[in-house]
């Protein structure tokens, strides 16, 4: 084989791959575009599904600021960190409110890293 026939079978070789590559991701976006249509609720229950949701959701913070209004202490310690964390006084940290935030991390994750860090200190 000469080398012009060499170079012409590779990129054939590489425009099939390429074409089989993009053919398929084609293919697999159908089949994902037809199972959002087939089994995604219809806008009434997702609207029904969100009123809920929210009074849930409205009753949960409704609980829990009745917890964090003893939450002085803890106020002052966030503030003092901030402050010191920023190198700026006390008095231009305002915290207008603090609630927790759902954590991604499973668990043994975060047992992990902590253990990771204890190590390498």
């Amino acid at each position: 084989m000469t080398t012009a026939q060499i170079l012409q079978e590779s990129i054939r070789t590489t425009i099939f791959g390429m074409g089989l590559v993009l053919g398929t991701l084609f293919v697999l976006s159908l089949i994902l575009d037809l199972m959002r249509v087939i089994f995604v609720p219809t806008s009434d229950e997702k609207k029904n599904n969100l009123i809920v949701g929210n009074d849930q959701s409205i009753e949960k913070t409704r609980t829990n600021v009745t917890d964090n209004e003893d939450d002085t202490q803890l106020i002052a310690v966030i503030s003092a960190a901030l402050a010191q964390y920023l190198q700026s006084p006390i008095s231009s940290i305002k915290i207008g409110s603090i609630r927790k935030i759902h954590e991604k991390t499973p668990i043994w994750g975060i047992e992990s890293r902590i253990y990771n860090i204890n190590n390498k200190l």
